[in-house]
């Protein structure tokens, strides 16, 4: 049980009832999953072609782009997305402006990824899938692409991780997650130690299992 002010009443709440509601308040960030990958991965695969082909101006704006996004702070996206559009005239909700910050820090991440793919496989690979009389396209989708995620699944698996801890930081921008109504339960309980508490429970327990099988898939390649 925990204590919660209500003007100068107190009253019992049972420690159940802040589980179920900061359980509740995860799905949330969990939410962000599919559209956040889904757009990180198509565009990071992209990224990593144009880049990987060098093609003129657009390999090297590609370039500076992600360098930037990488060695900026997450916070600064945040604001930048969250108050900048605005004057743009691109008006976004909480979870909008969720889903397109971290879908610009995933797809940054995952395109060096892919590249790094790219990079490492046998020039034997592209000849002979040549040689076969492939098309650009037969090519990529058919030899190239499953070789790459098979090769960068552990790092694909380590984004995921990063992805459902970095949704945390959505809550700077009205977004109602767990950490937000943990900083509320904080404030009626007075109890920091027990909400935040619970709030690491629900991260180790989607997050843990996630390392150990990035970190398996590693140790196979």
């Amino acid at each position: 049980m925990v204590r919660v002010q209500e003007g100068d009443m107190m009253q019992d709440i049972p420690l159940t009832q802040q589980i179920s509601r900061l359980g509740v308040a995860f799905l949330s960030n969990l939410a962000f999953l599919p559209f956040v990958l889904g757009i990180g991965i198509l565009l990071g695969i992209i990224i990593a072609f144009i880049r990987f082909h060098r093609i003129p101006v657009i390999s090297q704006l590609l370039a500076v782009m992600v360098e930037i996004v990488r060695g900026s702070p997450f916070l600064i996206i945040v604001y930048a997305v969250y108050f900048a559009l605005p004057y743009i005239g691109i008006e976004l909700g909480a979870f909008q402006t969720g889903i397109v910050v971290l879908s610009i820090t995933a797809t940054a991440y995952l395109s060096e990824v892919f590249r790094s793919g790219l990079m490492a496989m046998d020039r034997g690979q592209f000849e002979a899938a040549e040689a076969l009389g492939m098309n650009y396209f037969q090519k990529s989708f058919l030899i190239v692409l499953p070789q790459i995620v098979k090769t960068t699944m552990p790092s694909i698996v380590g984004q995921i991780v990063m992805t459902i801890k970095d949704t945390s930081i959505v809550s700077l921008v009205g977004m109602v997650e767990i950490v937000r109504t943990s900083r509320q339960i904080m404030q009626l309980t007075l109890s920091p130690f027990t909400a935040f508490s619970i709030v690491s429970v629900f991260f180790i327990l989607v997050c843990y299992p996630l390392i150990v099988v990035s970190k398996r898939l590693e140790g196979r390649q």
